[in-house]
């Protein structure tokens, strides 16, 4: 019996190798459409097939999903700069079109479609006790921030196409921690608590989960027989960022920054520097999505997937010692 051959958009990055890994290893066959299958090459292991298509391209997409029995959607951009605004909008709603159009033009009989908890619903205060889940209402719908809006946009695309009939399940992951983040999606606040290059310490609060955790997530998605429109995916650790540097601090052996500025202060300063350095790192986007606690409840997926989530303890010292490691190699060069 040949094996059930699966899509997987965004294959090179760090979910998608991943999920990609997992999906191989419980006996599916991947294929990664990539935009750049040069690059891809240099990354992917020999034995996965690629083939090379612009997510924003629908011809070049229907085409790479010839053949396939499933298709996952890990592909998007993710930026808080105000000069990407047109490309994370471009990117992420057209790019999500065109996935589901390609679907349903090649009869995938499974749909796995990746959102985020950003499109979902947010916290202003610090509330543990009272996370969203799949229930929640979008709260963002005013918030300036091109990120939110085009994942929100891109998700309410999602939710049509499974209400009209195509067979698509939503995951939403929040805050993505895990090895082998190589192009330092998110372990780039724990590489500058690391190397105490964090001055100060937000507001806000996130709830970190492990990569590989999320990866086998997708593959019960994939074999679930009946599974839910939608899923969020988070562990069960809702912390403050105050936390959560602190814990990062202490793994890493390094004092975490002593200062706390209020999100009224910080937000003008943010837009003040961003004025000054368009491409710097330290953006009045960011800053607003920082202001926020993304503290989330994922009973749905731990009753439908088997989620289950490890120690975030756990997390952070693999990401460290990826870090080190990875720090190391660079030296020997």
């Amino acid at each position: 019996m040949s094996k059930q051959v699966v899509a997987i958009t965004g294959a090179t990055g760090f979910m998608g190798r991943h999920v990609l890994k997992a999906v191989h290893d419980a006996g599916y066959r991947p294929v990664a459409v990539v935009r750049n299958k040069i690059t891809a090459r240099d990354i992917l292991p020999d034995y996965i097939e690629i083939r090379q298509a612009d997510m924003i391209d629908l011809t070049q997409v229907t085409d790479a999903f010839r053949g396939v029995q499933a298709a996952i959607h890990l592909a998007g951009m993710v930026s808080v700069n105000k000069r990407d605004n047109d490309a994370v909008y471009r990117t992420n709603v057209k790019g999500a079109e065109n996935f589901l159009s390609a679907a349903k033009d090649a009869g995938v009989r499974r749909i796995l479609f990746t959102s985020t908890t950003s499109a979902v619903a947010a916290l202003t205060r610090d509330q543990p006790h009272f996370p969203h889940d799949e229930t929640a209402g979008f709260n963002l719908a005013c918030e300036p921030v091109a990120y939110i809006q085009a994942k929100r946009a891109a998700h309410d695309r999602a939710l049509a196409a499974r209400a009209e009939g195509l067979p698509v399940v939503t995951l939403s992951p929040s805050f993505v921690l895990g090895p082998d983040d190589i192009n330092g999606n998110t372990s780039e606040l724990i590489e500058a608590v690391r190397k105490k290059g964090l001055p100060v310490c937000p507001y806000g609060g996130v709830n970190p989960i492990d990569v590989r955790d999320i990866a086998q997530a997708y593959v019960a998605a994939l074999q679930h027989a009946d599974p839910a429109p939608h899923y969020i995916l988070a562990s069960r650790e809702n912390v403050t960022l105050k936390d959560f540097i602190g814990r990062v601090a202490k793994l890493a052996g390094v004092s975490p920054p002593r200062i706390s500025l209020p999100n009224a202060l910080t937000l003008p300063i943010a837009a003040v520097i961003e004025t000054i350095y368009p491409a710097g790192a330290l953006t009045a986007a960011g800053t607003r999505l920082g202001s926020y606690y993304w503290y989330f409840d994922a009973a749905l997926a731990r009753r439908d997937l088997s989620l289950n989530c490890r120690p975030l303890n756990e997390t952070l010292e693999a990401t460290l010692h990826w870090l080190m490691d990875k720090e190391r190699a660079k030296l020997k060069k």
